[in-house]
């Protein structure tokens, strides 16, 4: 039986994992809440380090838990959608309340025309210009031009990215196109994710806080980054019964 996380140091993480960090694992959160309180501290420490780019992939509230975004939501991108858009809503709030002391002001905007992607962006406006945040809701990789301009207009201010729509691993496309010249330039064309992970480092973008789930040998294993903390690992079903 395990009983305590797994630190797994070796995973590719975009935080840093320093030997003050070494034993101070977060437990992965068992309700909305606690993911949400988590989530915001950790968005925290990373605008203490001068971040300001923050990408997040959080579980989704599902009957009395939290689940993964995955196959397994029936209703597909649109089902995801309605769970993730007022996650992130709650966490700009948590978050402009944080630093201005007052709740700020909520406005959505949809991003995907056709009304069928699940896209919008989210903006917090608090009494203070410097006090606003902004939140993307699952933006794909068409969005990267609206992602640019929302970089470009807020400056020192949080820019959010919650559960983008690009695989969180590799496949054969991926590192065709990591590759140089015409190689590249077709695998990225087939939809592999180098040239966008390149643009989004560009523009500051860091991994502050990601949730995900994998099996294993017939085990659901919870991984999650909580930045600057690294990784960590924890069979899904100790969290359940503990």
């Amino acid at each position: 039986m395990v009983s305590a996380a797994i630190l797994l140091f070796a995973a590719p993480c975009a935080a840093l994992v320093t030997p003050g960090t070494v034993g101070t694992a977060i437990r992965p959160p068992p309700n909305r809440e606690e993911m949400l309180v988590q989530a915001a501290a950790a968005v925290g420490r990373a605008r203490a380090d001068g971040v300001d780019r923050h990408t997040l992939r959080l579980f989704l509230p599902r009957g009395d838990g939290l689940s993964p975004p995955d196959e397994s939501w029936e209703g597909g991108i649109m089902q995801l959608f309605a769970a993730c858009s007022p996650l992130t809503r709650d966490l700009l709030r948590r978050l402009s309340t944080e630093v201005a002391g007052v709740p700020p002001s909520l406005n959505e905007q949809r991003l995907d025309v056709s009304g069928v992607d699940g896209e919008s962006v989210w903006f917090a406006q608090s009494s203070q210009p410097e006090d606003d945040c902004v939140g993307l809701v699952q933006p794909t990789p068409d969005r990267l031009a609206t992602i640019r301009k929302l970089c470009s207009e807020c400056g020192a201010r949080p820019l959010l990215m919650v559960n983008p729509q690009w695989r969180e691993g590799d496949d054969p496309f991926d590192a065709l196109s990591r590759k140089g010249g015409l190689l590249g330039a077709l695998g990225n064309a087939l939809g592999g994710k180098a040239a966008l992970q390149k643009e989004l480092s560009a523009l500051g973008f860091v991994d502050v806080y990601t949730l995900s789930e994998y099996v294993c040998r017939g085990s659901r294993i919870c991984l999650q980054l909580s930045y600057p903390l690294g990784w960590t690992a924890l069979p899904r079903h100790f969290l359940d019964t503990s």
